[in-house]
Protein backbone atom coordinates (compact mmCIF):
# COMPACT_ATOMS: atom_id res chain seq x y z
CA UNK A 1 0.00 0.00 0.00
CA UNK A 2 2.67 2.51 1.07
CA UNK A 3 6.35 2.08 0.36
CA UNK A 4 8.93 4.54 1.73
CA UNK A 5 12.23 4.61 -0.12
CA UNK A 6 15.42 6.30 1.13
CA UNK A 7 13.46 9.11 2.80
CA UNK A 8 15.70 11.88 4.13
CA UNK A 9 14.81 15.00 6.10
CA UNK A 10 17.01 17.50 7.90
CA UNK A 11 16.28 20.72 9.74
CA UNK A 12 19.33 22.93 9.43
CA UNK A 13 22.34 20.89 10.47
CA UNK A 14 20.21 18.29 12.27
CA UNK A 15 19.49 15.12 10.31
CA UNK A 16 16.19 13.62 11.50
CA UNK A 17 15.57 10.99 8.83
CA UNK A 18 18.70 9.55 7.27
CA UNK A 19 17.30 7.35 4.50
CA UNK A 20 14.26 5.51 5.83
CA UNK A 21 12.98 2.44 4.00
CA UNK A 22 9.63 1.02 5.03
CA UNK A 23 6.73 -1.08 3.73
CA UNK A 24 3.26 -0.47 5.16
CA UNK A 25 1.27 -3.57 4.34
CA UNK A 26 -2.34 -3.28 3.21
CA UNK A 27 -4.92 -4.44 5.74
CA UNK A 28 -2.40 -4.61 8.58
CA UNK A 29 -1.54 -2.55 11.65
CA UNK A 30 2.04 -1.26 11.46
CA UNK A 31 3.50 0.42 14.54
CA UNK A 32 6.72 2.41 14.56
CA UNK A 33 8.32 2.70 17.99
CA UNK A 34 11.31 4.67 19.16
CA UNK A 35 12.59 6.97 21.86
CA UNK A 36 11.36 10.56 22.06
CA UNK A 37 13.13 12.76 19.53
CA UNK A 38 13.99 9.99 17.08
CA UNK A 39 11.83 11.44 14.30
CA UNK A 40 8.65 9.36 14.51
CA UNK A 41 6.33 12.35 14.05
CA UNK A 42 8.52 13.74 11.28
CA UNK A 43 8.28 10.39 9.48
CA UNK A 44 4.49 10.39 9.74
CA UNK A 45 4.22 13.98 8.51
CA UNK A 46 6.44 13.20 5.53
CA UNK A 47 4.33 10.18 4.61
CA UNK A 48 1.03 12.11 4.68
CA UNK A 49 2.54 15.07 2.84
CA UNK A 50 2.51 17.65 5.65
CA UNK A 51 6.28 17.97 5.28
CA UNK A 52 8.30 17.70 2.09
CA UNK A 53 11.33 15.38 2.35
CA UNK A 54 14.75 16.51 1.20
CA UNK A 55 14.98 13.39 -0.93
CA UNK A 56 13.48 9.95 -1.29
CA UNK A 57 10.03 8.67 -2.22
CA UNK A 58 6.69 7.91 -0.61
CA UNK A 59 4.80 5.55 -2.90
CA UNK A 60 1.05 5.28 -2.31
CA UNK A 61 -0.44 2.53 -4.49
CA UNK A 62 2.75 2.71 -6.58
CA UNK A 63 2.51 6.50 -7.12
CA UNK A 64 5.18 8.78 -5.67
CA UNK A 65 3.30 11.53 -3.81
CA UNK A 66 6.34 13.57 -2.69
CA UNK A 67 6.47 15.85 -5.79
CA UNK A 68 2.72 16.58 -5.81
CA UNK A 69 1.41 20.10 -5.25
CA UNK A 70 -1.22 20.94 -2.62
CA UNK A 71 -4.19 20.43 -4.95
CA UNK A 72 -2.88 17.07 -6.14
CA UNK A 73 -2.08 16.01 -2.57
CA UNK A 74 -5.61 16.83 -1.39
CA UNK A 75 -6.99 14.32 -3.90
CA UNK A 76 -4.74 11.68 -2.34
CA UNK A 77 -5.41 12.73 1.25
CA UNK A 78 -9.12 12.01 0.93
CA UNK A 79 -7.96 8.38 1.09
CA UNK A 80 -6.10 9.10 4.34
CA UNK A 81 -7.46 9.50 7.85
CA UNK A 82 -5.30 11.05 10.56
CA UNK A 83 -5.70 11.01 14.33
CA UNK A 84 -3.30 13.58 15.74
CA UNK A 85 -1.74 13.26 19.19
CA UNK A 86 -4.09 15.76 20.87
CA UNK A 87 -7.04 14.84 18.60
CA UNK A 88 -6.77 18.38 17.12
CA UNK A 89 -10.49 19.09 17.45
CA UNK A 90 -11.84 22.48 16.46
CA UNK A 91 -12.78 24.14 19.76
CA UNK A 92 -15.35 26.37 18.05
CA UNK A 93 -17.26 23.43 16.55
CA UNK A 94 -19.41 20.90 18.37
CA UNK A 95 -18.85 17.17 17.99
CA UNK A 96 -21.09 16.99 14.93
CA UNK A 97 -19.18 19.80 13.22
CA UNK A 98 -15.82 18.22 14.01
CA UNK A 99 -16.73 14.76 12.74
CA UNK A 100 -18.55 16.09 9.69
CA UNK A 101 -15.79 18.53 8.73
CA UNK A 102 -13.88 16.39 6.18
CA UNK A 103 -17.11 15.26 4.52
CA UNK A 104 -18.34 18.85 4.17
CA UNK A 105 -14.91 20.03 3.04
CA UNK A 106 -14.85 17.51 0.20
CA UNK A 107 -18.61 17.82 -0.56
CA UNK A 108 -19.06 14.08 -0.37
CA UNK A 109 -22.73 13.62 0.63
CA UNK A 110 -25.86 15.73 1.21
CA UNK A 111 -26.92 17.11 4.59
CA UNK A 112 -29.53 14.44 5.35
CA UNK A 113 -27.08 11.60 4.74
CA UNK A 114 -24.41 13.48 6.69
CA UNK A 115 -26.44 13.45 9.91
CA UNK A 116 -26.86 9.68 9.69
CA UNK A 117 -23.23 9.15 8.71
CA UNK A 118 -21.96 11.14 11.71
CA UNK A 119 -24.24 9.23 14.09
CA UNK A 120 -23.16 5.85 12.68
CA UNK A 121 -19.46 6.75 12.82
CA UNK A 122 -19.71 7.96 16.41
CA UNK A 123 -21.48 4.73 17.31
CA UNK A 124 -18.62 2.78 15.72
CA UNK A 125 -16.16 4.44 18.13
CA UNK A 126 -18.42 3.84 21.13
CA UNK A 127 -20.09 7.26 21.38
CA UNK A 128 -23.76 8.06 20.94
CA UNK A 129 -25.94 11.15 21.29
CA UNK A 130 -23.08 13.57 21.91
CA UNK A 131 -23.27 15.48 18.62
CA UNK A 132 -24.17 18.77 20.35
CA UNK A 133 -21.38 18.64 22.95
CA UNK A 134 -18.39 20.95 22.63
CA UNK A 135 -14.81 19.65 22.83
CA UNK A 136 -14.36 21.38 26.20
CA UNK A 137 -17.08 19.12 27.62
CA UNK A 138 -15.27 15.91 26.64
CA UNK A 139 -12.75 13.81 28.56
CA UNK A 140 -9.38 13.02 27.00
CA UNK A 141 -10.55 9.57 25.96
CA UNK A 142 -13.73 10.95 24.41
CA UNK A 143 -11.74 13.56 22.47
CA UNK A 144 -9.57 10.78 21.03
CA UNK A 145 -12.70 8.85 20.02
CA UNK A 146 -14.20 11.91 18.33
CA UNK A 147 -10.89 12.48 16.55
CA UNK A 148 -10.94 8.87 15.38
CA UNK A 149 -14.52 9.25 14.16
CA UNK A 150 -13.46 12.28 12.11
CA UNK A 151 -10.51 10.30 10.73
CA UNK A 152 -12.63 7.37 9.51
CA UNK A 153 -15.89 9.03 8.39
CA UNK A 154 -14.61 9.32 4.80
CA UNK A 155 -13.88 5.56 4.69
CA UNK A 156 -10.13 6.06 4.15
CA UNK A 157 -7.87 3.36 2.81
CA UNK A 158 -5.34 4.01 5.59
CA UNK A 159 -5.56 5.68 9.00
CA UNK A 160 -2.52 7.32 10.60
CA UNK A 161 -2.19 7.62 14.38
CA UNK A 162 0.22 9.99 16.12
CA UNK A 163 0.81 8.65 19.67
CA UNK A 164 -2.87 7.67 20.17
CA UNK A 165 -2.53 6.84 23.89
CA UNK A 166 -0.38 9.78 25.00
CA UNK A 167 -1.97 11.77 27.82
CA UNK A 168 -4.51 9.10 28.69
CA UNK A 169 -4.88 7.19 31.94
CA UNK A 170 -4.12 3.43 31.71
CA UNK A 171 -7.79 2.42 31.48
CA UNK A 172 -8.52 4.91 28.69
CA UNK A 173 -5.30 3.91 26.89
CA UNK A 174 -6.35 0.24 26.85
CA UNK A 175 -9.81 1.26 25.62
CA UNK A 176 -8.31 3.25 22.73
CA UNK A 177 -6.01 0.34 21.83
CA UNK A 178 -8.96 -2.06 21.74
CA UNK A 179 -10.98 0.46 19.75
CA UNK A 180 -8.27 0.76 17.10
CA UNK A 181 -8.02 -3.02 16.79
CA UNK A 182 -11.79 -3.51 16.57
CA UNK A 183 -12.17 -0.66 14.08
CA UNK A 184 -9.42 -2.07 11.89
CA UNK A 185 -11.03 -5.51 11.89
CA UNK A 186 -14.53 -4.21 11.13
CA UNK A 187 -13.45 -1.87 8.33
CA UNK A 188 -10.44 -3.87 7.06
CA UNK A 189 -8.52 -0.60 7.16
CA UNK A 190 -4.75 -0.28 6.98
CA UNK A 191 -3.34 1.42 10.09
CA UNK A 192 -0.01 3.17 10.62
CA UNK A 193 0.82 4.15 14.20
CA UNK A 194 3.76 5.91 15.77
CA UNK A 195 4.08 5.32 19.50
CA UNK A 196 6.38 4.75 22.44
CA UNK A 197 3.63 2.75 24.19
CA UNK A 198 4.78 -0.87 24.10
CA UNK A 199 1.57 -2.10 25.74
CA UNK A 200 -0.40 -0.69 22.81
CA UNK A 201 2.19 -1.98 20.34
CA UNK A 202 2.24 -5.58 21.49
CA UNK A 203 -1.54 -5.70 21.92
CA UNK A 204 -2.51 -4.62 18.41
CA UNK A 205 0.47 -4.54 16.00
CA UNK A 206 0.85 -6.91 13.08
CA UNK A 207 4.22 -5.40 12.15
CA UNK A 208 6.61 -3.36 14.29
CA UNK A 209 9.46 -1.09 13.26
CA UNK A 210 12.08 0.46 15.53
CA UNK A 211 13.19 3.93 14.46
CA UNK A 212 16.64 4.86 15.75
CA UNK A 213 19.23 7.37 14.63
CA UNK A 214 17.16 8.40 11.63
CA UNK A 215 16.58 4.91 10.22
CA UNK A 216 14.47 1.80 10.72
CA UNK A 217 16.86 -0.30 12.82
CA UNK A 218 14.63 -3.40 12.91
CA UNK A 219 11.30 -4.44 11.39
CA UNK A 220 9.23 -7.55 11.96
CA UNK A 221 6.22 -9.06 13.71
CA UNK A 222 5.68 -9.29 17.48
CA UNK A 223 7.41 -12.65 17.84
CA UNK A 224 10.46 -11.33 16.01
CA UNK A 225 10.74 -8.42 18.44
CA UNK A 226 10.17 -10.52 21.55
CA UNK A 227 12.97 -12.90 20.51
CA UNK A 228 15.37 -10.36 19.00
CA UNK A 229 19.03 -10.16 20.07
CA UNK A 230 19.23 -6.50 19.02
CA UNK A 231 20.40 -4.44 22.01
CA UNK A 232 18.12 -1.52 21.11
CA UNK A 233 15.08 -3.80 21.19
CA UNK A 234 16.24 -5.48 24.39
CA UNK A 235 16.59 -2.08 26.06
CA UNK A 236 13.02 -1.24 25.04
CA UNK A 237 11.69 -4.56 26.29
CA UNK A 238 13.55 -4.28 29.60
CA UNK A 239 12.12 -0.80 30.18
CA UNK A 240 8.66 -2.15 29.35
CA UNK A 241 9.02 -5.02 31.84
CA UNK A 242 10.26 -2.64 34.54
CA UNK A 243 7.21 -0.46 33.93
CA UNK A 244 4.88 -3.45 34.16
CA UNK A 245 6.41 -4.56 37.47
CA UNK A 246 6.25 -1.03 38.85
CA UNK A 247 2.53 -0.77 38.03
CA UNK A 248 1.88 -4.07 39.81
Amino acid sequence: MIKVEELKKSFGSQTVLGGVNLDIEKGKITVIIGKSGTGKSVLLKNIVGLIKPDSGKVLFNNKDITPLNKKELNKIRIKFGVLFQDAALFDSLNVFGNVAFPVIEHKMIDRKELKESVANTLKLVGLENIENKMPSELSGGMRKRVGLARAIITNPEIVFFDEPTTGLDPVSAVAIANLIKNMQQKLATTCFIISHDLSLTFNIADNIGLLDNGNIAEFGDKEFFLNSDNKLIKDFLNAYKIGENYEK
